[in-house]
C-alpha cells in the first residue's frame, strides 16, 4: 500500500541536495512515535533472508512545492511532498499512528530544525500489474555486488556495459528475496526478466543519470531514470511496494507506474 504526505511550515528553509540521511531519521521517527520497540525492529533488524536484513519499505525524494531551485538545492521551503509503500500492514500502521499522533514532521537539515505540520495524508489506489510496464523513478535505483575492497561491496553503474547485465540480474535477484519475505514462500512464476532504462532519456541526459547521495558518513550511488520492465506481475508488484535494488529503507528505488 502507499500512501501520499504534505506537510506545510509556516517557516521558510533552505534544503541543500544532502537532505537524505534527515530524512531517513524522520520516517524511523514517525514509525517510534507509535512503536519505538517496532521501530527499533526495523532499523536493527528488520525481515532477514539467507542472513540478508531487508526493511520492505521505500519512501520518495521529497517534492518541494513552490521552493526555488538552484545549484546547490531548495530555497523557500515551506511546503514538501513525501510519499511512502509498503506491503507490511504493520510498517503501515505504525506510521500512519506516528503521523496522527501529534500531525508534525521534524528534519534536521545542516543544523536546522525545520519543523512541519503534516496537513494532508491520501492513500492511493494500486495499479493493476501486467507482465510488462513502464515506470519513472520517484528515488534513484541502487544495487551492488560483493567486492574485494575494504568497503565490502561496490554499487554498479548501468551506464558501463562491463556492470549491465550483473545490475538486471542483481534486481531480479532482490525482487525474489523480497517475494520470499513478503510471502513466505519461493517464487514459482514466470522466471522471464528483462529490465532496461529509457535509451531516448539517457540521450536526452547525454548519459548522465548516476547519481551520488550523500547519506550519513559515506555515499549511496543510484541510477535515476524512467525504464521498462518484463517480469511475472507478482514480482513487478513487489517492486512497487518495497522498492527496487537496495537501500529501499534509505529512500532509493521507489517507483511509480506511467
Amino acid at each position: 500500500m502507499r500512501i501520499c504526505v504534505s506537510a506545510q511550515s509556516t517557516e521558510h528553509y533552505s534544503f541543500g541536495y544532502d537532505y537524505h540521511y534527515p530524512l531517513h531519521s524522520a520516517i524511523y521517527g514517525l514509525i517510534a512515535k507509535s512503536s519505538p520497540t517496532y521501530a527499533e525492529f526495523l532499523h536493527d533488524t528488520g525481515f532477514i533472508d539467507a542472513h540478508k536484513h531487508l526493511k520492505l519499505f521505500t519512501y520518495s525524494q521529497l517534492g518541494f512545492p513552490g521552493a526555488t531551485r538552484h545549484a546547490k538545492g531548495f530555497r523557500h521551503v515551506s511546503a514538501i511532498k513525501l510519499y511512502f509503500s509498503t506491503p507490511i500492514p504493520n510498517s503501515l500502521e505504525h506510521i500512519i499512528l506516528g503521523i496522527f499522533s501529534d500531525n508534525k514532521l521534524m528534519l534536521n537539515i545542516t543544523g536546522t530544525h525545520c519543523h512541519f505540520n503534516i496537513n494532508h495524508v491520501e492513500t492511493l489506489p494500486e495499479p493493476s500489474f501486467l507482465d510488462a510496464a513502464h515506470f519513472t523513478c520517484l528515488s534513484p535505483i541502487a544495487v551492488s555486488k560483493a567486492s574485494n575492497t575494504f568497503t565490502g561491496k561496490h554499487f554498479l553503474d548501468y551506464m558501463n556495459p562491463v556492470e549491465r547485465d550483473d545490475f538486471v540480474a542483481a534486481i531480479h535477484e532482490n525482487l525474489l528475496q523480497k517475494y520470499r519475505l513478503v510471502h513466505q514462500k519461493e517464487f514459482c512464476g514466470n522466471e522471464t526478466f528483462h529490465f532496461h532504462f529509457d535509451p531516448t532519456y539517457i540521450i536526452k541526459r547525454q548519459g548522465r543519470i548516476r547519481k551520488n547521495i550523500p547519506f550519513k558518513d559515506s555515499h549511496i550511488i543510484g541510477m535515476e531514470a524512467p525504464f521498462t520492465i518484463q517480469a511475472d506481475p507478482a514480482l513487478i508488484k513487489i517492486g512497487y511496494e518495497c522498492g527496487l535494488g537496495i537501500n529501499n529503507s534509505a529512500g532509493f528505488g521507489m517507483v511509480e507506474k506511467q
